[in-house]
């Protein structure tokens, strides 16, 4: 089963309740409810917070996770670079995709990930 879209992103906002805005708007947006799991200012760049947060995606198919998933991703940005979906010798499946070019304002990077143990069979 695949739980959640796991999310990294680097904020431009000077404080962390600015962020939590942001990411409120990123839920208005992508039409999800986000949870959010870090949120503090880069330590490479003050002007950034880097944010890690996740969303709830509830699927058993590994085809429809990928699909729910680039419908959400589109909701934020047109044009994403898109890794897999893959599966290692290992039995671990990935899916990620990341831009810098989003429809928020405020967005400067964001990239998203889902991975399981699961065989992608």
């Amino acid at each position: 089963m695949h739980k959640s879209i796991h999310w990294h992103a680097f904020f431009k906002v000077n404080t962390e309740e600015k962020a939590r805005k942001l990411l409120s708007r990123f839920e208005e947006i992508t039409e999800t409810n986000a949870t959010l799991t870090s949120c503090e200012r880069y330590w490479k760049d003050s002007t950034l917070f880097d944010v890690g947060f996740s969303t709830s995606i509830n699927e058993e198919d590994i085809s429809h996770t990928v699909f729910l998933t680039l419908v959400i991703a589109q909701k934020l940005a047109y044009e994403w670079q898109i890794t897999g979906p893959s599966n290692s010798e290992s039995g671990i499946w990935e899916f990620r995709g990341l831009t810098t070019k989003t429809k928020v304002t405020g967005i400067e990077w964001i990239q998203f990930r889902i991975e399981t143990e699961l065989s992608f069979n």
